[in-house]
């Protein structure tokens, strides 16, 4: 009987684990037609060789019982409230969509010598976004130091968005313009791309599409499985442009 739950417990830890990386179709059915010959190739194959026993078994725990890790990390900050308890809390509320929580938990670190921490920083202009605060995705970015690391790819992109919200669309399409960065930013720069679209600028989109197809027609075969369902997407809207 434990041996039987065990299966069962690794079969779903492994979908779990090839849907969120995106893995082919195939291994669902080698994983429920193979039980546990299937699960242990998948392991071997795709878990293994980038993680160790311990991120294994947390991930199946989570997945059979997803508050846990919640109610450990609540139990860890009760314990010790310090920034990291305090940011991992807030981490596994993101993760979960609960985006609610997740902010007055990030919000609760700001003060002292983690006022202006980059990570914490951008998961308040990401977590913002995602609660439809677009005001406030503003704020927070605009109050950013001009030469902090936090001017990143996913402030600009959040920012880019929250403008798009808010109908200011040239501030939009700045921001989303500055992630246009040759073989990097793919899925941000498809964005733009059906930005200038809905914008009336065909061309302009179109020659952002093809310089992305170029690239793609470049790039190593773990990266083009890596982002094989941007490039989809990316000749899809090539072929409405042509």
């Amino acid at each position: 009987m434990i041996f039987y739950y065990l299966t069962v417990a690794v079969q779903i830890f492994c979908c779990y684990h090839a849907y969120k990386n995106r893995s082919e179709v195939y291994w669902y059915a080698i994983i429920f037609l193979l039980p546990v010959i299937g699960s242990l190739i998948y392991l071997v194959l795709n878990v293994l060789k980038k993680n160790d026993a311990k991120v294994i078994t947390d991930e199946i725990t989570t997945v059979i019982n997803p508050t846990k890790k919640i109610n450990d990390l609540i139990n860890k900050v009760k314990f010790s409230d310090t920034f990291a308890n305090r940011v991992a809390l807030a981490d596994a509320y993101f993760n979960k969509q609960e985006y609610q929580k997740a902010l007055d938990n990030y919000e609760t670190v700001l003060g002292g010598a983690h006022k202006d921490d980059a990570y914490v920083q951008e998961q308040l202009v990401i977590t913002h976004y995602h609660l439809k605060n677009y005001n406030k995705v503003i704020e927070v970015a605009r109050s950013l130091k001009p030469n902090s690391e936090l001017r990143a790819s996913k402030v600009h992109f959040f920012l880019g968005l929250s403008y798009k919200e808010l109908g200011k669309l040239n501030n939009a399409e700045k921001q989303l313009r500055s992630l246009d960065v040759r073989y990097s930013h793919y899925p941000e720069r498809l964005v733009l791309a059906q930005f200038l679209i809905d914008r009336k600028k065909p061309e302009a989109a179109k020659e952002l599409i093809e310089e992305l197809l170029t690239e793609y027609s470049h790039m190593s075969k773990p990266n083009v499985k890596l982002h094989r369902n941007t490039f989809a997407e990316v000749k899809r809207l090539h072929s409405t442009l042509v």
